[in-house]
């Protein structure tokens, strides 16, 4: 098969890669993205109904916070592209057992009521932490998420020489556990906090020190959820659109099998049908690390070290974190009606729902099985029924359901075939779940289906043992340590590779931040032009009160 000449070949069409392809693209480059699957976007997949017509299915990405606001959004014009994000007022509910709903609005004024039904101190405390971290949250936490990240000693130092990066690195070294007992006192509001904390996916358990601050940023940031209209493959759809509007060549169905190095570089892509794609400028892999060093480039061109520390890179709950999720699918003849409704009819229209979880314990007693490779008994879940705010998602008066709950990639000493054995009974156990906080679930649905951790990772291999963060987010990979310290800089194990995608800083979520950062790093070490005006990490803080 004859060779095709490109600037540069970029693996994977996540939506990382994408954000990454799409400044090189505008930036005149000829860009090409192979694609393993039929379709673009990574994690953010939408698909139709197996059962019935005109339903639609997130499997992945479904919660996505504060996009149109990002900078990459903006740079890239995506708003110029179909794409359209919704923002539900009613942003998160927690319905209790006892009849009650605590209620987090996009208004944090509406939230200040809400929680004033539990406790006047914890309403008061929301408002004041909302508006006076706002600073320091947009100065530290998302600065240095946008940023390439800098040593943790460096990091220190710079924060320790201002006022605001002092009280920072006061508020960071509690735990989060600690940070919601000193700051709040309902029960209910304490759990619905560590329970945001432990879907974004972060460390073991929410009782590690140096975790605080993630608290304060969940109650700026926490009320921030939006959805793409017609799903979550619109986000994709149009990156890929925009990628291609700017001169860019999207290949789908191609997948890799090794990158092409010659003289000691990255000189282009070699597909598993033969094809070849080369690389005048350099190469870009978006996949997960394990793939991109021991698979794409080859033990080969390794360090044994290299080689040894990409072997021990940790995915999902064996990497003791939380992005791997057992999913409910469902399609129902009415919305779920909250028997807390009598108590707060919006109840009814949040979007990001907490079911089960009531005490910081329960939160906690459930990651420890995890943990421990056991699905819990004791379900809590992660609810959405996206076609109240997006009508696309299902036929007219019907509507689409999805919940996810923490779970173990592997069952035990069983393994993870154990979970084709046992999906069904499980997933009656989250149905049951969900029935007992909105009765009349139970009769209204039209069909259901299971997603277990294991179908996750068949779906996208990228997401190795089903972890949606492509690499546990522990403190041995966060920031200067992800995917290794040696390659943090999304910089790549031979000259002209460099690296995207959640496998980098700042991780998984659908935040674009990888993409972003990993424009910026190419730009700074080709000596090109950067059009665009990303933060430096290092003024910023300099400048910092």
């Amino acid at each position: 098969m004859s060779n095709q000449d490109f600037d540069v070949v970029v693996i994977g069409a996540g939506h990382n890669a994408l954000v990454t392809a799409g400044y090189l693209a505008k930036s005149g480059l000829s860009v090409a993205v192979l694609e393993r699957t039929a379709f673009v976007g990574g994690g953010a997949g939408t698909f139709p109904s197996p059962y019935h017509p005109g339903f639609l299915h997130e499997y992945h990405s479904q919660f996505h916070r504060n996009i149109p606001n990002l900078p990459w959004y903006e740079d890239l014009g995506l708003d110029q592209f179909g794409l359209e994000y919704i923002y539900p007022p009613v942003n998160n509910g927690m319905p209790l057992s006892d009849g009650r709903a605590l209620i987090i609005h996009a208004d944090p004024e509406e939230t200040r009521k809400s929680i004033e039904r539990f406790s006047k101190k914890d309403a008061e405390t929301y408002v004041d932490i909302y508006h006076r971290y706002a600073e320091m949250g947009r100065n530290i936490w998302f600065v240095r998420d946008y940023s390439p990240p800098i040593p943790p000693d460096e990091e220190a130092d710079l924060l320790k020489k201002t006022k605001m990066g002092r009280e920072f690195l006061e508020l960071n070294k509690n735990s989060a556990y600690d940070m919601v007992h000193e700051l709040f006192e309902t029960p209910a509001l304490r759990a619905f906090y560590l329970f945001l904390f432990s879907v974004r996916g972060y460390l073991p358990v929410p009782t590690v020190e140096n975790t605080g601050f993630s608290i304060v940023a969940m109650t700026v940031m926490g009320n921030k959820a939006m959805l793409p209209r017609g799903g979550a493959r619109q986000l994709g759809n149009a990156l890929g659109s925009m990628v291609i509007h700017h001169g860019g060549f999207i290949f789908p169905a191609t997948e890799v099998a090794e990158i092409i190095i010659q003289n000691g570089r990255a000189a282009g892509v070699e597909a598993v049908d033969g094809r070849k794609f080369m690389a005048k400028k350099f190469v870009v892999s978006s996949v997960d690390p394990t793939q991109t060093f021991l698979r794409f480039v080859g033990e080969k061109h390794l360090d044994s070290g290299v080689a040894d520390a990409i072997k021990g890179y940790k995915y999902g709950v064996s990497g003791k974190s939380f992005g791997v999720l057992f999913a409910l699918h469902a399609a129902v003849n009415e919305a779920p009606n909250y028997t807390a409704s009598r108590f707060d009819p919006r109840i009814n229209q949040a979007f990001n729902t907490c079911v089960g979880y009531e005490t910081p314990e329960d939160v906690l007693h459930h990651l420890g099985e995890v943990i421990e490779g056991k699905p819990t008994q004791d379900i809590g879940i992660q609810c959405a029924v996206p076609s109240l705010f997006d009508r696309t998602r299902a036929p007219d008066g019907k509507h689409v359901l999805i919940a996810w709950q923490f779970a173990p990639y592997s069952v035990g000493d069983l393994g993870p075939e154990e979970w084709d054995n046992m999906r069904e009974t499980y997933l009656e156990k989250l149905v049951s779940r969900w029935v007992e906080y909105a009765p009349n679930i139970a009769d209204n649905l039209m069909y259901k289906f299971s997603q277990t951790p294991p179908d996750t990772e068949r779906h996208l291999i990228n997401m190795r043992e089903g972890d949606f963060h492509v690499g546990a987010l522990i403190p041995s990979q966060l920031g200067y340590n992800r995917p290794i310290p040696q390659y943090s800089q999304y910089r790549g194990p031979v000259d002209k590779l460099y690296l995207t995608g959640s496998g980098t800083h700042p991780g998984g979520n659908i935040t674009g931040a990888p993409g972003y950062n990993a424009a910026n790093a190419i730009f700074q070490n080709e000596n090109m032009d950067i059009w665009w005006n990303p933060p430096d990490v290092r003024k910023v803080w300099a400048e910092m009160d």
